[in-house]
C-alpha cells in the first residue's frame, strides 16, 4: 500500500511515496495533496534528509524502487558515486555508466530522477560549467542552492 510523508526543505516542500518498503519516488511539490501517512521507511527518509539539509550527512542509505529502463538504472548508480560536493558534466558522466557517446540521453534521465537529492543530479553540470536546469521549484536557483550547500559543509 502506498504512504506519503511531506518534508519543507531549505528548496521547497517535498513528497516522499513509500510502497513496500521501498521509497518509489521524491518530488517537490507546491502544496500537500494528500494526507501523511507516514511509514518506518518514509521517517527513516525525512531523518536523512533533514541531516543532510543540516549539513551532517553526505550520502543516503534507503531502500530505492526504481522503475525506469537499465540504462537509467546505470547512470542513476554512478551518480549516486560522484562525491558530496564535486560536480561533473553529462558527458562525464555518461563516460561513467559506460555509454561515453550518450551525453544527451544522460541529461534526459536525469530530468526523470525519482530520487532528487538522494541520487544528486544537482552535481551535474553542462561541460562549458553552466547549471543546466533543475526540477525542484526555483529549477537552476535550487541547483545553485544545492552545490554551494555542499560545498560549505566539506570537511
Amino acid at each position: 500500500m502506498k504512504k506519503i510523508a511531506y518534508l519543507h526543505t531549505p528548496i521547497g516542500l517535498t513528497e516522499l511515496i513509500e510502497e513496500d518498503g521501498a521509497l518509489h519516488g521524491l518530488s517537490f511539490v507546491k502544496f500537500q495533496k494528500h494526507p501523511e501517512d507516514p511509514s518506518m521507511t518514509l521517517q527513516e527518509a525525512k531523518w536523512q534528509l533533514e541531516a543532510y539539509f543540516a549539513g551532517s550527512r553526505k550520502s543516503f542509505n534507503l531502500p530505492l524502487h526504481f522503475a525506469c529502463s537499465t540504462f537509467y538504472k546505470e547512470i542513476y548508480a554512478s551518480l549516486m558515486n560522484v562525491p558530496y560536493g564535486s560536480t561533473l558534466s553529462y558527458k562525464e558522466l555518461a563516460t561513467l555508466a559506460g555509454s561515453p557517446d550518450a551525453s544527451r540521453a544522460v541529461g534526459t534521465a536525469l530530468s526523470h530522477n525519482p530520487f532528487p537529492i538522494i541520487v544528486p543530479c544537482h552535481r551535474v553540470l553542462k561541460s562549458d560549467g553552466g547549471l543546466g536546469s533543475y526540477s525542484a521549484a526555483d529549477g537552476v536557483k535550487s541547483k545553485q542552492w544545492l552545490i554551494d550547500h555542499e560545498k560549505a559543509f566539506l570537511h
